[in-house]
């Protein structure tokens, strides 16, 4: 562990396949950016980054190559992951002449390769030291628990790649799984349907704008619809169309279904004491597909226990790896060490 003191500006990072969130002291949360970057297909050299790239999804010419490079919070493309995380830090540093120090988190469970492909991205990206934070863990201190208790919470990230479902306890995971569905499954699952059901094919934007203004996990009291663009498959024409939040419902039931069942089988295997501390304090919800309509409240009836969703559902665990980093104590007991790229070579 490196023992000298941090003077690099402390960075608590989330790195998620759909996002890249990251908090600074003294200014909280200070870049959420979808996790896209775009690239001259010949050259590879970086056009832009973040909202700007995730924009161009669908319009851009054959020149500019559009890449998602983390996976499931992990890494699947090293060098443009890089060239992503090495975007967002000039960003947030500017010119600031110490490299910053980078708390960031990682998927519960992961391999040891699969950790130095993290840190190697994040150091060669321009962080001075890095140190990884499980992500249930993250988000737990972001919302506020204290890790020293022994005490069981529940911590349900529902992420666009992944649904991490933990356990934590006296500042550890005491269970976890984590299932690979999310709400890029269901912006999917919604262009299958439309195009297989409807015969009208959409683009991912088009999906994704369905999902959140009318999809949802629960069926609406009232009936709601949005009308969309899109083309119609047997002659290719452009047209509108309208699309009720029933259908959508229907199209991604066997999404939510699978959330809930990663949540039911970490339950079933949770100690009993655990689960009495769970069934008093509830069930914490966090992540992007958080916000989609009713899933709390699906989750309740499946579970019988109470569903809190904290406040910046989206940015807790970037809140997160943040204390971790000014709760140095927390960081030495639990046996989080600091790597520098000379230490990872």
């Amino acid at each position: 562990m490196c023992g000298v003191r941090m003077i690099g500006l402390k960075i608590g990072m989330d790195i998620g396949t759909g996002n890249v969130t990251a908090a600074i002291d003294g200014k909280g949360v200070v870049l959420c950016e979808p996790a896209v970057l775009a690239l001259e297909r010949e050259t590879g050299e970086v056009i832009d980054a973040g909202k700007k790239a995730f924009e161009m999804t669908g319009r851009c010419p054959d020149a500019i190559k559009l890449t998602r490079p983390l996976l499931s919070g992990g890494v699947a493309e090293l060098e443009n992951s890089e060239k992503l995380i090495r975007t967002f830090l000039e960003r947030i540093c500017k010119n600031k002449i110490f490299k910053p120090v980078v708390a960031a988190t990682m998927p519960a469970g992961i391999t040891n390769l699969e950790k130095r492909n993290i840190l190697d991205c994040i150091l060669k990206a321009g962080a001075g030291k890095a140190v990884l934070i499980e992500e249930p863990l993250a988000a737990a201190l972001g919302i506020g628990i204290n890790p020293e208790m022994p005490y069981g919470t529940m911590i349900v990230n529902i992420g666009a790649g992944t649904t991490g479902v933990a356990v934590v306890t006296m500042g550890s995971i005491a269970v976890a799984k984590s299932a690979t569905v999310g709400g890029d499954d269901m912006d999917r699952i919604i262009k299958t349907y439309l195009k297989n059901n409807r015969g009208i094919e959409v683009g991912r934007l088009t999906a994704e704008e369905l999902k959140q203004l009318i999809g949802g996990a629960k069926v609406r009291e009232e009936t709601i619809a949005a009308v969309a663009k899109g083309k119609d498959t047997a002659d290719g024409m452009p047209l509108f169309f309208e699309v009720t939040a029933q259908e959508i419902n229907f199209a991604i039931r066997d999404c939510v279904d699978e959330i809930c069942k990663a949540i039911t089988d970490v339950l079933e295997v949770t100690p009993p004491e655990l689960v009495k501390d769970i069934t008093d304090s509830g069930i914490f919800l966090c992540g992007g597909m958080s916000k989609l309509y009713g899933i709390d409240k699906y989750i309740e009836e499946v579970t019988g226990i109470r569903v809190k969703i904290p406040g910046n559902e989206s940015h807790v665990s970037a809140l997160g790896c943040l204390r971790a980093l000014n709760e140095e104590n927390y960081l030495k007991q639990n046996g989080y060490h600091f790597v520098t790229l000379e230490i990872l070579e």
